[in-house]
């Protein structure tokens, strides 16, 4: 993340950094611990086209959804407000030369012509996409189709779209990269499997001919390891040696099983050419005996003659973005161009068909717990709700300041945005990363809750490697190659990768969803639709308290049953299941697979149903563990199971919980009732629902071992009970002690008795009210609310009805949180005891309430 004009410190512009991954085949003993000092050139045979392991980890979450078929469309964009965008770079270019002006008008006839400016329009062409066939994508198909400087006033723009911090490149590169000066040349790759313990002076040295115009690449499995590459002549071109100087912390949990990754452009000017990569103990004041694993080194494809990862036939790419085949739009001036995208949202969503902007920035200091975080910079907030009514999802980066009490700023803090946390590799809250937040609505005065979710930003020794701008002043012929890569962390890292993963979700929306849920296309898009594409990441996120707790830093997020957590809201963005919950229909009994090998397992899975009025079963069965590390689990997978509304999100695109169901030993089940009213009362349909599960623990593993879970997930009618229901209450933010009123109503069929459920922090109050009995739930985050229709102080079959209206109280506690009330349930089993029956969750009965924590009580 990037302060408002300010390059954020905890950004490292580390050309000698590196990148460390762990990998877990191997089991202790290695076969090369004969291999010492002066081992020499290794000769190694050709590789297949399988370097899947060997690429960035962002590649290798991403490809999961590539083979679904999304990659993201040319004729639809990303954007983003930065420090600029470096089109000359292969990844993010080429520029199809169309600038972004405003008319020189003075909007409100007062003398001030300052931002924002009225009338936008396009220079250098009429259609952005006129040169862009999503049938036919070349390497000359436009990449960044169209840029505006909101610092070079009154239209006068650059000559192209240029980048003086090369923040927004970085950024750019993350979440639309198509990979095409990282797409690797299959001719030239040799892998290697050498188990070789290396002590100080050892060294494995592989050779790699390159062609001019193209690059190098080295990609080593180990430990307390080091890579060079040098060229022709010698020259030290890049290194990944970690020096004790270059971060205050080493990262313990980074050493161990590491992928580190090395790149260069190729510096000869014709021809072939031979450059040597060295494998060897990584240096520093602490001189450390290294083991070398697995080694992949090759040479990279001219970027003029691949589309890179934009299409599945054009090879795989070590660098890629999250849509590799998204357009882009760039807007530079982090802030500035804000204002002007939103008083112009619906112009900039029609002209580029634009569906989501990413934000890595924020003020200084952010705003604390209580405070109106929106108010501080209402403009920027105001804005931002502008974009979502015209059709544009933000994501914003949570902010690098460390605690929950400072941080979320605008943009972030924005009710509509997404703010999202940065995490290490093994899904670990970074010690940097900013956490929760109270805010105020800058319409109501009420308040919510931020950050939303957690994706990847690197920690100080464990960087994100995307896609380095070139000198701005410089043509390209008077500098190095622009086709090189640079190691960044932050917030601002992890916010565009959420914001690559939204732009294959509304790609999926739109084209394969039902209609129901469907996005339309860009020009026809509103609020309701941005806050449904909203909804998608943040209900297929998943929890990560337990998977992750070795690698959480100064946050420890804990478990919230599906609920926001102040430091990682509702969890780590999975794009795998956020595609699937929107283009995947469930029926039946589908065999299903989560595990803790990321970024090659999936975390949650996930699919929609859509079916007549009717009471739905949703079920989890688990079957069996496997994977390398499986002996080393201590019980059966936690894995937790939940139904969404996916038509009707909750306030600001929050989760609509129709129902859920802890599966702590792997099995689960819940019973809801599907069923769809019109205002009038009157049932038009089943409705559509997400249904989503996900891998909460499996004991004494955690992320990175090589255990998955096997379990059916079963979608089956049980009746035909047609029952529905209201809730009400008070608001939907509380400060501690205040006391909120709900009024249930509930409509079935056939004679029911009904319960509420209630979050175990909050007090029900037994006067005045219509309640019999509170009890503890099996979950151990709530209570279950029952009711008494008759007033004899029992829920029994006296109370069982069609029409049932109940009251009660509940005082909100003082932690700051969110907290989820309901579903309502209801069951026909009235002559059973309460242990035997078999309960419905009612759709639309689930609301999530927000409590500052300071009391009103004087």
């Amino acid at each position: 993340m990037v302060e408002n004009h300010t390059q954020d410190e905890v950004e490292t512009d580390n050309e000698n950094g590196f990148s460390r991954r762990r990998f877990l085949t191997t089991s202790g003993t290695l076969a090369g611990m004969g291999l010492f000092g002066g081992i020499g050139t290794r000769t190694v045979t050709a590789a297949s086209a399988d370097v899947g392991i060997y690429r960035n980890w962002r590649v290798r979450e991403a490809s999961k959804v590539w083979k679904r078929g999304y990659r993201g469309r040319p004729d639809r964009t990303i954007g983003l407000t930065d420090t600029g965008i470096e089109a000359r770079h292969p990844d993010l270019g080429p520029w199809n030369g169309i600038l972004i002006g405003f008319n020189n008008k003075d909007p409100d006839d007062d003398g001030d012509s300052d931002h924002p400016w009225s009338k936008p329009f396009l220079k250098g062409g009429n259609d952005p996409f006129a040169d862009i066939d999503p049938a036919n994508v070349t390497a000359q198909t436009p990449k960044v189709v169209g840029w505006y400087d909101a610092n070079d006033q009154y239209g006068e723009l650059g000559d192209a779209p240029r980048d003086q911090n090369g923040h927004g490149s970085h950024v750019s590169s993350i979440m639309a990269g198509s990979g095409r000066a990282s797409a690797i040349d299959f001719d030239t790759v040799q892998k290697d499997e050498p188990h070789a313990i290396l002590a100080a002076g050892d060294v494995l040295t592989y050779e790699v001919e390159a062609q001019a115009g193209t690059g190098v690449y080295a990609s080593v499995y180990g430990e307390f390891i080091g890579l060079v590459i040098e060229g022709p002549d010698g020259q030290t071109l890049d290194r990944t040696d970690f020096q004790e100087g270059d971060a205050t912390v080493i990262d313990d949990k980074g050493l161990d099983g590491s992928n580190i990754v090395a790149d260069t452009p190729t510096v000869h000017t014709s021809g072939t050419a031979t450059y040597t990569v060295y494998v060897r103990p990584k240096t520093g004041e602490t001189v450390a005996t290294g083991r070398a694993e697995r080694v992949s080194v090759g040479a990279f494809l001219d970027p003029q003659e691949t589309t890179g990862d934009r299409t599945a036939a054009g090879g795989s790419s070590v660098h890629s973005g999250l849509a590799p085949n998204q357009s882009l739009v760039g807007l530079g001036g982090l802030s500035d161009p804000t204002l002007d995208l939103g008083k112009n949202a619906e112009w900039f969503a029609d002209t580029f068909n634009l569906r989501s902007i990413n934000m890595s920035w924020g003020y200084l200091g952010g705003a604390p717990i209580g405070a109106g975080g929106g108010t501080l910079s209402f403009g920027v907030v105001e804005a931002i709700k502008k974009m979502a009514h015209g059709g544009i999802l933000t994501v914003a980066a949570a902010g690098n300041s460390n605690t929950p009490a400072n941080g979320n700023s605008a943009p972030a803090v924005a009710d509509e945005a997404i703010s999202v946390v940065s995490t290490g590799p093994f899904d670990g809250i970074v010690d940097y990363s900013s956490g929760g937040l109270g805010a105020v609505d800058e319409d109501e005065l009420d308040y919510y809750l931020k950050p939303d979710v957690t994706a990847p930003g690197g920690a100080s020794t464990d960087l994100i490697n995307a896609a380095k701008n070139g000198d701005p002043s410089k043509l390209e012929s008077e500098q190095p190659p622009i086709r090189d890569y640079i190691e960044k962390a932050g917030t601002s890292m992890a916010s565009p990768y959420t914001n690559g993963i939204a732009g294959l979700v509304a790609q999926a929306m739109e084209f394969d969803a039902p209609d129901s849920i469907a996005l339309p296309a860009p020009d026809e898009t509103d609020f309701n639709d941005v806050m449904r594409l909203k909804q998608v990441l943040l209900t297929t996120a998943s929890e990560t308290v337990f998977t992750a707790a070795p690698y959480h830093k100064a946050h420890t997020p804990t478990y919230e049953f599906g609920g926001r957590d102040p430091y990682e809201g509702y969890g780590r963005v999975n794009p795998d299941a956020a595609v699937d919950a929107v283009s995947r229909e469930l029926t039946g009994t589908t065999a299903e697979t989560v595990g803790l090998y990321i970024p090659d397992d999936s975390r949650a899975v996930a699919g929609y149903v859509a079916p007549d009025p009717s009471v739905l079963e949703v079920s989890v069965d688990f079957s069996h563990l496997s994977g390398g590390n499986k002996d080393a689990a201590k019980g059966n997978p936690h894995i937790d199971l939940f139904v969404y509304d996916a038509e009707y999100p909750s306030e600001h695109g929050e989760p609509n919980i129709v129902a859920k169901a802890q599966g702590i030993e792997g099995n689960a089940s819940v019973q809801f009732a599907a069923v769809e009213t019109n205002d009038e009362g009157e049932i038009t349909d089943g409705g559509t629902y997400y249904v989503v599960a996900k891998l909460v623990d499996i004991p004494g593993v955690f992320n990175s071992f090589d255990v998955q879970a096997h379990f059916d997930l079963s979608v089956e009618t049980v009746t035909d009970l047609i029952v529905r229901g209201t809730r009400t209450d008070d608001g939907s933010a509380f400060t501690a002690g205040q006391t909120d009123q709900i009024d249930i109503e509930i409509h079935a069929d056939t004679p029911v008795i009904v319960r509420d459920r209630v979050p175990r922090e909050w007090d029900v109050l037994e006067e005045p009210s219509d309640v019999s009995k509170v009890v503890p739930a099996p979950d151990g985050q709530s209570n279950f609310v029952y009711f008494d229709r008759n007033g004899d102080g029992a829920t029994n079959a006296e109370d069982a009805t069609i029409d049932h209206s109940y009251t009660y109280f509940a005082e909100a506690p003082s932690e700051t949180g969110d907290y989820e009330f309901g579903p309502v349930e209801v069951t026909t089993d009235v002559y059973k005891t309460r242990s035997d029956r078999e309960w419905v969750a009612v759709s639309g009965t689930a609301e999530t309430n927000a409590v500052v924590g300071q009391s009103t009580n004087a």
